[in-house]
Formats: structure tokens, C-alpha cells, sequence
């Protein structure tokens, strides 16, 4: 709300207070005098019917004893009360009764039998302020002044008279009418004289907020002619105006140069850069900190540090910490499992900027890299190393192997048919020899089918119908472990160019894999879908999951955790998907499955 409206609401409302006061002591002297005359006349009735009660009974009685039905068989006394009554405009009811509250007459006659007890009227009189009104203007309701009539020293009549709050109401409105329109008249003159007064006081500085105006907006202009020649307030406050327009363009241009700098700067920087500045709002945000904080950078710009980065969390805790410290914080490793969409693991790096000469604090540098990446690539080169390695060694190992090998096995065999034809029993030692000379020409041809190059066959695939395929493969095992076989397919979009029986070896190793770690059954699920250009094909399981300290081996060749593994898949598919210039990667919770994510290029036909 701006001052000139907060300032004429300040004026209507301070008339409005006085008017109220001043309206409210006016109502209630105007209550309070209406009470007591109504009080007054009443009891001056009430009296004057006592004593007209008391002569006609003294006649009556002629020495006789008082008996009740003499002032019930008065013809004159009804007609008198009647008379009485309308003497005073708020009486509603005079009635005469005995003791007990037994009507014997009334001014309204006497068809009820009881006299209803009523409020004491001067308790009403004798009231606060808010009583009364409330009492007054409050649904009808009639309060009495009672006076008894007593003989021979022992009261015997009660004279009782009624005063109607509604006879009250109607009093009182026609002196209430001219102070309500009064009260309006009031407030509507306050409220023009505000406005008034608003315009006159404000209209200086409505033209220099425009002008103002026209300095953020860039368009920068002197202030208004009358300013400059006027000699209060308003002329001091527009000559330092100009000088301020002057010097804010002047930054504005520079600030300008030096933004779009950063800008193309921190646009090819690969991690998240925020700049926040000694207040804690964010100022500066490079495009790639968006996935890290799951909003884009235009919305968040202006936040609070607290806002962009939530105190309940470690990466809040972490940034607030070291921003209030002045304490730099270099790659320290954080999870970010509350960011939908974003990396797991983030490199975060704190960095205080501060006046060398003042140690004043100017802000707080932010850099965010995604460590998962990091961490994947780093693994992959080393895998990839790693094979190559195995390759060039066990290239040359297999075929120096391959040849005594053949030798040892062909020789074998000849001693095993010359004891045969002498008719001696080969002994079972040669048998254990002939197994693990099996077994070892088994290693060596798989060192071969490993190190060769291998000839691709490539065509159009369909990942959809490859995944179909490969669980009607797996379904046996699957049924085997009780494992039940989801497929979800993208359509016929999710094309790629790739040696299909090689490919379809790859996935089928992981689906198998993925079968065989739930033992005790599940839901194994075969998905492709479209990831911007590539396609992504996911195995997922339910099973017992990846322990951290065996993640960084599983693409190493021999390496296996089950007793009857191998060890071969996990590295032939890893090989395969690198010869179709694809990535591989996986993500595992221990005791909720694991996700592994193969990615191709999309084959545009």
C-alpha cells in the first residue's frame, strides 16, 4: 500500500475515532436522560395510582375489613389507570395486584390471571453505557416500577407499572436521526477533504517518482523544470536526483557490459555456478545449476540463500554453514535424493567473497558438479582400460596356451587308448586331468572369443521387438525363479543400428543376471523409451541389490559374487554396447533391486 493511500486511510480514520467518540458520549447522555425521565414518570404514576387506590378502598371499606374483590369490582379504576397511562408515552402496562401477583385490575384489563414479575426499571437506569444500549435496542422487553399500598400497617395491594423498551426505541429516534446523518455527513467530508489533502501534499512527489521511474527504466531525463528553481525539501531532494540519474546510468551501462561477460562465461562452464551477493539473494545462476535445484534459474533469481537452498537439508546446512563462517568448502560430496530429477550425488563447493581492504563480506560463490557423472565416467574409462589391457595380454597368453595345450590333450588321449588295448583300466587321475584340461581349453577359447575383433553385422534394430525376444528367452528361467516378465516398448521410433544377435546376447546377460538375483521371486521389468537423442533401454529387478564396495568390479571379467557365475556377461555386454557406441551405467539400493540403463543413438532412417 503506498504512503498517500496509507495516509488519507490515516485521516478518514482518525475522523472516524473522533466522530465515533464524540457520536457514542452524545448516544449515551441522550440513554441515560431518556432512562431517568422514564423512571421519573413512572414512579410519579405509580405513586398517583397508589394514592387514587388507597382514597376509593377508605371509602369503600366504611370500617369494614380490606377485601380484594372491592378493588376488582371498581368500574372507575380501570378507566383511571387507562387515563393515567397515556400521560406518559413509554409506560406500556399499569396493573394493580395483590400479594400473591393475582391481577385485580389493569389498564389493559384484567384477562390474565398473574401479574408476570419484570426487571426493576432503575437497575436498568442505574446501568453502564453498553448495558443500556444493548437492553434498549435489544428485542422488546418491558421493565417495572412497583409501589405497594399498605393498611392498617401491613401491605395488602401492589401498584405495578410497565415501561416498554420498543416506547423507549421510538423516543429516541427522532433525536439519533440527525446525529447518524451527522455521522455520515462526517465521514464523507473526511473522506474528500483526505483525498484532497493527498493530492495537493503527494503531486511533488508523484512527478519525481516518475522520474525515478524513468531512471530504472534506463531513460534517464532531468527532473521536472519546477524543481530545480524551488527553495525547500523538494528542490534540495530533485538537484540529487539528477546527480544520482547520472551517475545510475553511467553503472547501469557498465553493469550491463560486465553481466552479458558473465553470462557467456558461466554458460560454458559444465557445472552450476550461483552468485549470491552480501544480502543473500542469488543474482547470478549459469543454466546448467537447473537440474541440480529442480526450478529454472529466472524463478530463483532474487531468492534467499535459504530459499534456494532449504535449511532441512545437507546441502543447505552445508551452504548456510559456510557462508556464515566465512569458511570455504571445496568438493564435498552430498546427496541430493530430495531434488526430483536431479543428480544423486553433487561435488558442492563454497567459496566466501569478501573486501580484501575492509574484510566486509560481498557475497558467497556456489559451484555444484554432478559426482554420479564423475563417477561413471571415471569407471567406465577404467573398465575400458582395464579390458584393453586384458586384451592385449591375453591375446598373446591364449594363443601361447591354445597350442600345449591341444598337445597335452591330443597325448592324453593316446595314453588313455594304449591302456585300453592292453586291457588295463584307465586310473581315475587321468580323468581328473582330462576335466581340467576341458575346463582350461574352455578359459582359453574364451580368452580368444574376447580379445578378437569382432565383425558387425549392423541393421536397422528395434529395441521394442529385441526386448520382446529376449524375455520369451529368459521366460523359462524367470518361471524357474518365480520371476514374472514386464515389457514396456516405446513403439517402432526406438530404432538403432546395431548387430543383432551380438545386441540381443548383451541384454539377454542382464536379464539373466536380473532373474537370478531374486531368489526368492519378483518382477523383472524390460523398458525402452525415448531420452532426447538416444534411445534408453533398462533392465530392472527387485532383488538383493549391489553392495557399495562390489559396484566399481562388476564389469570386470571373471569377476562374479555367485557360486555358479561365470563372470563373463556383465563385461561381454559392457563390451558390446561400447562397440555399438553406446553407454552403459546402473543404479542399485541394497534390498530393492537394481536398474541397469543401456543408451544408443536413435538411427534416423
Amino acid at each position: 500500500m503506498s504512503f498517500k493511500r496509507r495516509l488519507s486511510l490515516s485521516i478518514v480514520a482518525l475522523l472516524l475515532a473522533l466522530v465515533t467518540t464524540l457520536s457514542s458520549l452524545y448516544l449515551r447522555y441522550l440513554l441515560r436522560i431518556q432512562l431517568r425521565f422514564s423512571l421519573q414518570q413512572a414512579e410519579i404514576l405509580a405513586e398517583q395510582v397508589r394514592g387514587n387506590v388507597q382514597e376509593t378502598l377508605a371509602e369503600q371499606m366504611d370500617g369494614r375489613g380490606f377485601v380484594p374483590e372491592t378493588v376488582s369490582q371498581d368500574a372507575y379504576l380501570p378507566a383511571f389507570l387507562e387515563r393515567v397511562m397515556g400521560s406518559s408515552p413509554t409506560i406500556a402496562e399499569i396493573a394493580v395486584t395483590d400479594q400473591t401477583g393475582r391481577m385485580l385490575a389493569g389498564s389493559l384489563g384484567s384477562t390474565r390471571p398473574d401479574w408476570a414479575p419484570l426487571p426493576p426499571l432503575k437497575g436498568l437506569a442505574d446501568a453502564g453505557f453498553v448495558s443500556q444500549l444493548r437492553s434498549v435496542y435489544a428485542p422488546r422487553r418491558d421493565y417495572q416500577v412497583s409501589r405497594a399500598l399498605a393498611l392498617e400497617g401491613r401491605p395488602v395491594l401492589i401498584v405495578h407499572v410497565a415501561v416498554s423498551t420498543a416506547f423507549l426505541r421510538r423516543e429516541l429516534e427522532p433525536q439519533i436521526r440527525p446525529l447518524a446523518a451527522s455521522v455520515v455527513a462526517s465521514l464523507l467530508g473526511s473522506l474528500v477533504l483526505a483525498v484532497v489533502f493527498s493530492r495537493v501534499v503527494f503531486r511533488p512527489l508523484d512527478r519525481l517518482g516518475e522520474a525515478i521511474d524513468r531512471m530504472t527504466r534506463g531513460e534517464f531525463a532531468p527532473p521536472p523544470a519546477e524543481f530545480p528553481s524551488r527553495r525547500d525539501e523538494y528542490g534540495a531532494l530533485a538537484s540529487k536526483l539528477s546527480l544520482l540519474g547520472q551517475q545510475f546510468r553511467d553503472a547501469r551501462e557498465g553493469f550491463s557490459s560486465l553481466r552479458g561477460n558473465i553470462g557467456q562465461l558461466m554458460n560454458r562452464l559444465e557445472g552450476g555456478v550461483l552468485l549470491f551477493d552480501a544480502d543473500d539473494r542469488l543474482i547470478i545462476a549459469s543454466a546448467a545449476a537447473e537440474p541440480f535445484l529442480g526450478a529454472g534459474r529466472w524463478q530463483m533469481m532474487g531468492q534467499q540463500l535459504e530459499d534456494v537452498f532449504a535449511a532441512g537439508t545437507e546441502i543447505g546446512a552445508l551452504v548456510a554453514s559456510a557462508a556464515r563462517l566465512r569458511q570455504p568448502v571445496a568438493d564435498r560430496l552430498v546427496e541430493l535424493d530430495q531434488v526430483p530429477g536431479s543428480p544423486g550425488r553433487v561435488l558442492v563447493s563454497v567459496e566466501p567473497i569478501e573486501d580484501f581492504a575492509t574484510r566486509r563480506r560481498l557475497g558467497v560463490l556456489v559451484t555444484l558438479r554432478d559426482a554420479e557423472t564423475r563417477r561413471q565416467i571415471a569407471t567406465q574409462v577404467e573398465v575400458s582400460n582395464r579390458l584393453a589391457a586384458i586384451s592385449q595380454l591375453t591375446g598373446g597368453v591364449a594363443h601361447e596356451i591354445k597350442n600345449p595345450l591341444n598337445a597335452i590333450t591330443l597325448h592324453l588321449e593316446l595314453l588313455k587308448s594304449r591302456l585300453t588295448k592292453s586291457g588295463q583300466e584307465p586310473p581315475p587321475q587321468l580323468e581328473v586331468i582330462a576335466r581340467e584340461m576341458a575346463r582350461l581349453d574352455r578359459v582359453v577359447k574364451t580368452f580368444l572369443d574376447f580379445t578378437r575383433p569382432v565383425d558387425l553385422k549392423l541393421a536397422e534394430v528395434s529395441l521394442g521387438g529385441l526386448i520382446e525376444e529376449v524375455a520369451a528367452l529368459a521366460q523359462p528361467e524367470a518361471q524357474q525363479h518365480q520371476v514374472r516378465i514386464l515389457v514396456t516398448a516405446a513403439g517402432p521410433e526406438a530404432m538403432i543400428q546395431a548387430d543383432r544377435d551380438l545386441l540381443k546376447q548383451a541384454v539377454l546377460n542382464l536379464a539373466v543376471n536380473g532373474v537370478q538375483a531374486m531368489p526368492q521371486g519378483g518382477e523383472l521389468e524390460l523398458a525402452v523409451a525415448r531420452a532426447g537423442p538416444d534411445v534408453e533401454l533398462s533392465i530392472s529387478d527387485q532383488g538383493l541389490g549391489i553392495p557399495l564396495e562390489n559396484r566399481d568390479k562388476i564389469f570386470r571379467l571373471y569377476y562374479t559374487t555367485r557360486p555358479q557365475g561365470t563372470g563373463i556377461g556383465l563385461a561381454m555386454a559392457f563390451r558390446v554396447v561400447q562397440l555399438h557406441n553406446g553407454t552403459i551405467d546402473f543404479s542399485s539400493e541394497v534390498g530393492r533391486g537394481t536398474t541397469f540403463r543401456v543408451r544408443f543413438p536413435v538411427w534416423e532412417s
